[in-house]
């Protein structure tokens, strides 16, 4: 067993790994030709991985060039190895990878669009989930409102960053048309991504609203997720906002804590 645990160790090391040790001994033909047929599955295994990133990632790549982001999904995986088998998974680090290297150091505002673009990437493959059971949820008594915990859609995700990075997303549209200039000083922006049937959708939310989302999908009560976004807006109406996000399919399920 301990063999074929270091044949295994040896494949994959020779498949990422910064150097590729020899799989001669292990395959049939010269030494040469080893080198050869190894160099063959790691091209193969390094493009498969950089075609994973590039496609979770397309704003980066418009934003550093593509021979730029070669390079860094390179690095990347170097770094950061696959350990699924499933390459949708692969790149969830990118935005902390970003945020660590010098090159790009001059750039602050990049690792927070990774970071939107991959909520982005994770919501176009999750999973669908049914509306809120209003029947349900009506049948809960007064008193205990307060105490209720809601669920987000899992096709949805928030992020709050100093920086505009909804518009630097938007302007890197394929079917974006308009202004393509973005004042990276208009201040930052409180987000909220969702899919729409295939379509997944950038919003940027009044603080006060993106506070009371922010509080229920980290588990907080109704009653505390209140307090957290009047204490942003005395004036938001919580029983309009709590309306729009259920049916806007934004929370779906509820409990009641105890």
């Amino acid at each position: 067993m301990s063999a074929l645990r270091e044949l295994q160790q040896g494949f994959m090391g020779a498949m990422v790994g910064r150097e590729s040790p020899s799989l001669a001994q292990h395959l049939v033909g010269t030494d040469t030709e080893s080198v050869w047929r190894t160099e063959i599955y790691r091209n193969n295994a390094f493009s498969n991985l950089q075609g994973a990133l590039a496609s979770a990632y397309p704003v980066m790549v418009k934003l550093v060039g593509s021979d730029f982001f070669h390079y860094a999904a390179k690095e990347y995986c170097y770094q950061h190895p696959s350990v699924s088998g499933d390459l949708h998974s692969f790149g969830e680090e990118f935005a902390g990878f970003l945020a660590a290297l010098t090159s790009v150091a001059q750039l602050p505002y990049l690792p927070d669009v990774a970071k939107l673009e991959w909520i982005c990437h994770k919501a176009y493959f999750a999973a669908d989930h049914a509306p809120l059971p209003l029947d349900q949820l009506m049948l809960v008594e007064p008193e205990r409102y307060g105490d209720l915990t809601f669920k987000l859609h899992p096709a949805c995700a928030l992020l709050k960053s100093a920086f505009p990075v909804d518009r630097i997303w938007a302007v890197n549209q394929d079917d974006y048309i308009g202004e393509q200039a973005v004042d990276l000083s208009s201040g930052g922006a409180a987000i909220l991504v969702k899919r729409t049937i295939y379509r997944v959708e950038v919003l940027r939310l009044p603080r006060s609203e993106w506070g009371f989302l922010q509080a229920l999908s980290t588990g907080h009560t109704f009653s505390a997720a209140c307090a957290t976004a009047l204490q942003i807006d005395p004036d938001l109406n919580l029983g309009t906002t709590l309306q729009h996000w259920v049916n806007e399919a934004i929370l779906v399920d509820f409990a009641i804590a105890t």
